[in-house]
Parts: C-alpha cells; structure tokens; sequence
C-alpha cells in the first residue's frame, strides 16, 4: 500500500525557494533588525522578522508559507513584476472569495501565450525606484465556544529598489490584522464577541490581532535580495536571462539539482515552481516574463480555468496546477490579466479538505498572494513606524 506523503512535507516540497537561505548563507538577522524585533510586541515581532530578515525571506512561497507556517505568523511575498512594465493599482477593498468574471474563458496554452505577447509589448518606465506593494494572507482556524470559524491573516509589503548607487533601497513590511473569511465566518466572529484578538489553534498556536501593526522597514542590498530557485541570485544575472523560452529552460535547468527540501523533486513541478516565480515575483524584464509565459505553456498538467476575480476583485483568466499529482488535495492558481499579461495573483485552494486543511471546505482559499502596483517613480521612499 503506498503512504499518502506528509502534508507539511508535500507542501514544503512544492513550495519555491525564497524563504529559507541558500546553504552558504548565514541565518544570524542584522544587528539593526534584532533591536527592532526586541522593541517590538510578541505578536509583531514575527512581522518584523517576515519582513526585514534580509535574504533568508525574499524566497516566495509558490504555495504560501506552508511549510513556514509552523513557525510564522503571517505569510510573506515579494511579489514584483519587471522594470518595464506599466504602473498597476487597486482599489483597498477587503479580499473576498474568487467569483466569475466577465471575460471569455481561454485554456490555459492560449492565455499564457496571450500574456507573453502583451508583456513583450509592455511599455517600458523609468524613475530613481521600482516600487511593488503587495498583499499576502494565509485562512487560519479559530476555536469558539459552539465551534471552529476562519479569519484570514493579512500582511502586506512594500519593496522600493534603487536603480542606482546614490539611493538606498527598502523593504516595509506590515501585519494588515485579520478578517472573516466569508460572511458565515463574520457571523460567528461576532457570535463569540467580536474579539480584538483571536487565538488561532493550527499549525502553531499563537494571537492574532484584528486591527492593523506597525510598519516596519529596513533598507536592504539588493545584490542579496532575490533567488532563482533554491540560490542567490543578483539584478544582474536576472537582466542576463534568456528571452526565448527554450533558452530560460536551459538556464533554469541549470539550477535544478534534484530538487527537495523546499522544492520539489519532480522536474516539470520543478519548472512550473520556478517560471512561474519569475513571472510574478522578479524584477525581470518584459522579454524574460514573455518567455517563462511560453515556457509554462509547454509543461504538462497545466490547465485553464476560465474567468475569475482575485481576492481584490480584479478580473482575470486562471491557470492550475496540482502539486505532487492529482489526488493530493490541493490546487495552485495563477491569475493573469489576458489585457495586459501581468500576473495579478497566485492562490493555494483545497479541493479536498483533509489533514492540515480539513477545517476547510472544498474549494477554499488556503493562503494568497496579490501583486497591488508596480511601478517605476521619483519619489522618496516613506517612513516606517519602527526600523528607520
């Protein structure tokens, strides 16, 4: 009889590298960042650390921070989209459950070769700083008297990186607090008094508050910022890419060396894992986004999912893709705006409720990750509350 794999294994295996160190790299935080976690509360002081780590946490979690999640409050993303693509905004709204659109549904191989057309048609933009604010939120459990309800945990991040020597770069990083995850979870939040500060119970238990924390920030070097699968890699290396997909295959080959630990093993997961990191999370330009797009249309198991809305409303056509094969209970989805080819958002959803997630129903949200603008600009980056 084969075992069904661990769940906290499976998820940390499909998960990309960003959010753990690469081996030759040491995990002792920055004098500056260890005074701010000391003067911060217990609760915040897991923010401060998500945010302002330094390399070990500019490693996206492909499925969320699962597999951090033991360890973490809040799921982190540095989610970025390329030096030459157009500003993107949204209106602050409070994330909802994904719901149709109104677009014309497309499989998957027709949408990502879409959003590779129009990303290498991006126009391009300059200023002192690429600046992306993203949000990220991860569906916890909480225990109340006549049963369990579901807050969603939020953080959000903003990332301002100097294109030259004479301006620093900066990472903020902010606890958005919680919100009922659906209207029935609003009900029995209220129910069992509206606290202003839940205790949620799996996988770690620790104190969630409702109201938004400080602001944290901390400048940063941005040769150490980001990885490339499980290693460092510098703005540099990115600029050098290739721009026609079987050579971005080639180069991400190069980097697998059997996957595990936090990456998968399977090289076409591994693939999916890494393409799609580029495409939503790296400062790349539009002709390497392209490509990975039309790489992602060539892997197996890919598929489309017709029109959708992210947590924020924004409309857009979804891809999926099953981590570790069918039958594991999970979906990854992408979400693309076909108008523009940027990647709005990624989501991990339960198709089948078990294990770690069986206090979920089938098709909800497990955690995501939204890219809210990026931009190129003149202006100054803002104050932090705490770290500057």
């Amino acid at each position: 009889m084969n075992r069904s794999p661990d769940v906290m294994d499976l998820l940390a295996k499909a998960r990309p590298a960003r959010l753990d160190p690469p081996p030759h790299r040491s995990d002792q935080l920055p004098p500056a960042v260890a005074d701010i976690v000391a003067d911060a509360s217990a609760a915040e002081q897991h923010v401060a650390l998500d945010r302002l780590r330094g390399p070990r946490r500019r490693r996206v979690a492909f499925l969320g921070t699962v597999g951090a999640a033991a360890a973490t409050v809040t799921a982190v993303v540095v989610a970025v989209t390329g030096p030459g693509t157009a500003p993107r905004t949204v209106p602050d709204t409070v994330p909802g459950a994904a719901a149709p659109a109104t677009q014309a549904p497309m499989d998957s191989s027709r949408l990502l070769l879409v959003a590779a057309e129009r990303s290498d048609s991006a126009p391009r933009s300059g200023g002192r700083y690429l600046t992306m604010q993203t949000e990220s939120g991860r569906a916890v459990p909480v225990e109340a008297a006549d049963g369990t309800y579901t807050m969603v945990d939020r953080s959000g991040d903003q990332y301002w990186l100097a294109r030259s020597d004479a301006d620093s770069s900066w990472v903020f990083g902010q606890s958005l607090g919680a919100t009922p995850a659906t209207p029935g979870d609003e009900a029995a939040w209220r129910r069992d008094g509206s606290p202003s500060v839940v205790r949620i119970t799996k996988p770690k238990p620790y104190d969630l508050r409702i109201g938004p924390g400080k602001v944290y920030g901390d400048k940063v070097d941005p040769a150490h910022l980001f990885a490339l699968g499980d290693r460092n890699v510098s703005q540099a290396e990115l600029d050098a890419l290739p721009t026609d997909p079987a050579g971005l295959r080639g180069v991400l080959l190069g980097r697998f060396d059997g996957g595990g630990g936090d990456m998968p093993t399977d090289r076409d997961e591994w693939l999916f894992t890494v393409a799609t990191h580029v495409v939503i999370d790296l400062p790349v330009s539009n002709e390497v986004r392209a490509a990975a797009y039309r790489m992602l249309a060539t892997l197996p198991g890919v598929r489309g999912l017709g029109a959708v809305q992210d947590m924020r409303g924004r409309p857009g056509q979804a891809i999926a893709f099953t981590p570790g094969g069918p039958g594991n209970g999970l979906e990854v989805r992408l979400i693309i705006d076909p108008d523009t080819g940027q990647a709005l958002s990624r989501e991990l959803r339960v198709v089948q409720p078990r294990d770690s997630w069986s206090w979920l129903a089938p098709g909800a949200l497990y955690t995501y990750d939204l890219v809210l603008v990026s931009t190129s600009t003149d202006d100054d980056p803002p104050a932090a509350d705490v770290g500057n």
